[in-house]
């Protein structure tokens, strides 16, 4: 009997790469099931296979975990600048309330997109004293979740979290290219420790291959908690290096280090409150910028995960698709 796997979020930039790398070479071992709030989003031939609802309806999460055998959970609520209560409102009860009905179903893997971001807060390397809540809201709830499905991996449920890189490529959404770029022209954003600090981005297509051996390896461990970034991991200033050289965006024209700049991001943000436009920075950017340290060790190890794409390849992508179709800046929240 094949296994049935369903990919939530499956019109998002994520859940888009992974339906596409599942879709690539099917089998009789598998078949995939997308999940959206509007199936007419997908290409036409994944429609009729699609499940058409919203993770805040909680007959569509007993319909759709009764469906599956493994969920890539791909949905998510991705504010850079947004509130706890819209977080947990739109995330965090929603994705709770999925995992459990995975369990009670008798889902056999749950497979968890979460972020690199998680390693510094929780070896407290952040260069920061605010709270998570107070630098990043949303992902206060992230690390509730993950914490979430460490403890239901003892009931038996196979547990992947997968702990991506910055993602760019095509398809992009919210992200930090999209967001980082608009401000790098008006030659006020910093340096940050000189641009030396890593900045491990990913494309959508490795991050669609990473989920498809994800759902589909022999795991020894019931609970697996494993980094994927891209080919190379850049330092920040040769990814500014890059934008500069070939697209003519400005460098830096001075450095601050991640205690200023915590500082400089959260008086910016209570400053926004009071105005329309958007701060230049706010702490979840400054979050995103710390060092990680990663690699691709233990997702070589575990998942025989090689990626294929190269950073500067998959920029080039996503700022070319970016002169097409984004039109004004993008926004840091859904409002």
């Amino acid at each position: 009997m094949s296994s049935k796997i369903v990919i939530t979020g499956a019109t998002g930039f994520s859940g888009s790469h992974v339906l596409e790398n599942l879709s690539k070479n099917l089998n009789d071992s598998y078949r995939v099931i997308p999940a959206c709030r509007n199936k007419d989003k997908l290409p036409k031939i994944f429609r009729d296979n699609a499940l058409e609802g919203n993770l805040l309806n909680s007959s569509y999460i007993e319909k759709l975990t009764k469906e599956a055998d493994i969920i890539c959970h791909m949905a998510s609520w991705a504010e850079l600048n947004g509130t706890i209560e819209d977080s947990t409102k739109e995330f965090l009860e929603p994705t709770v309330n999925l995992i459990s009905s995975a369990l009670k179903n008798g889902v056999k893997r749950f497979i968890f997109l979460s972020a690199i971001t998680s390693i510094p807060i929780e070896e407290d390397r952040v260069h920061t004293s605010l709270s998570l809540e107070k630098i990043w809201p949303h992902y206060e709830n992230v690390i509730k979740i993950e914490k979430y499905l460490e403890d239901i991996s003892k009931f038996g449920m196979e547990i992947t979290i997968l702990r991506l890189g910055l993602f760019t490529g095509k398809n992009y959404s919210l992200g930090l290219l999209p967001i980082l770029l608009p401000r790098l022209k008006t030659h006020l954003v910093p340096w940050i420790k000189n641009g030396d600090t890593t900045i491990p981005l990913i494309d959508g297509a490795d991050i669609g291959l990473a989920f498809k051996l994800a759902a589909l390896t022999q795991l020894d461990k019931t609970y697996n908690l494993i980094n994927i970034v891209g080919k190379e991991v850049p330092k920040v200033k040769e990814v500014f290096q890059y934008l500069h050289d070939k697209y003519n965006y400005p460098l830096p024209h001075f450095s601050v280090s991640f205690t200023f700049a915590y500082c400089i991001a959260r008086f910016m943000k209570f400053v926004h409150k009071f105005i329309s436009y958007e701060p230049l920075i706010v702490p979840s950017i400054i979050l995103l910028l710390e060092e990680t340290s990663v690699n691709n060790d233990e997702a070589q190890k575990i998942l025989n995960y090689h990626p294929n794409v190269h950073w500067k390849d998959s920029i080039d992508i996503q700022i070319e698709q970016m002169s097409r179709e984004q039109i004004s800046n993008m926004r840091m929240n859904k409002k």
